[in-house]
């Protein structure tokens, strides 16, 4: 029984460890590439942290690995680099798509899910580093971040209500003390880009959408019965288990930053 317990505590601890480590790498690597704002190099790193995502999705979707998915994947990243608007280019792959399945008559096919999402939400990351640059990514990893923070220490404080059955451990109040925390502090981040009215409902909209980009990340591991969306990240799972939210909002913000321009 003492073994038990030692052996359980150790693996908590070394868990623990790992978490630790791999949160200040990741932390390290992102400040590094945003204080050096450079597009090539964004372009780079965001890049590799797609195709992760991309391969993670395939299995969460069950959907069978194609190489013309791989390679669809890299082409539609290389355009994003050259074009003005790289939301586009997603729109026409689905196209393709769904021409290619209405000439076989195939309606079964699921490969457009994995242009949906995580495709379509990193385009969208991308596309606001390229259209209204590095201080409005900082706004949304922050509003993101932040309502993540809050939610978590608020719901460990406060909680009572579940938040969902698809995510039974996180909470109502938990949600609604990180969507305040978020929408206060990211609003005063974003006046810089936008006025005080502007910045606090796009702050507002982005965290309250990334509440639903983690439910709903949870939802496809839960159709499959997995904890994690992968494991290339110890003590974190896979890169979609650490940008959820993250897709959610940077579809939103593109959104509604076009729309208060």
């Amino acid at each position: 029984m003492y073994n038990f317990f030692k052996n359980k505590l150790t693996s908590i601890g070394d868990y623990s460890l790992s978490r630790y480590y791999t949160g200040v790498i990741l932390v390290t690597i992102i400040a590094l590439v945003i204080a050096l704002n450079i597009k090539f190099l964004l372009w780079l790193v965001v890049g590799i942290f797609y195709i992760i995502a991309f391969y993670e999705a395939l299995k969460l979707y069950n959907i069978e690995e194609k190489t013309y998915l791989y390679i669809s994947s890299c082409i539609i990243w290389i355009i994003a680099y050259f074009h003005t608007n790289p939301i586009y280019i997603s729109i026409v792959v689905l196209v393709v798509m769904a021409s290619y399945n209405a000439y076989h008559q195939n309606i079964k096919n699921k490969d457009y899910l994995v242009i949906l999402y995580p495709t379509i939400p990193f385009l969208c990351f991308f596309s606001i580093y390229k259209n209204f640059g590095v201080m409005a990514i900082i706004w949304l990893i922050l509003s993101v971040a932040l309502a993540d923070i809050g939610a978590y220490f608020g719901g460990r404080a406060f909680g009572k209500s579940p938040l969902s059955p698809v995510s039974p451990k996180k909470t109502l109040e938990g949600a609604l003390i990180g969507l305040v925390v978020s929408t206060l502090i990211g609003t005063m981040i974003g006046i810089g880009q936008k006025d005080f009215i502007s910045a606090f409902f796009i702050t507002f909209f982005v965290a309250l959408i990334s509440i639903f980009g983690d439910l709903y990340e949870s939802l496809l591991k839960r159709t499959i019965n997995v904890k994690d969306s992968g494991n290339i990240l110890p003590g974190h799972g896979g890169i979609l288990d650490r940008v959820d939210g993250l897709l959610f909002g940077s579809v939103i913000m593109i959104f509604l930053l076009e729309w208060f321009k």
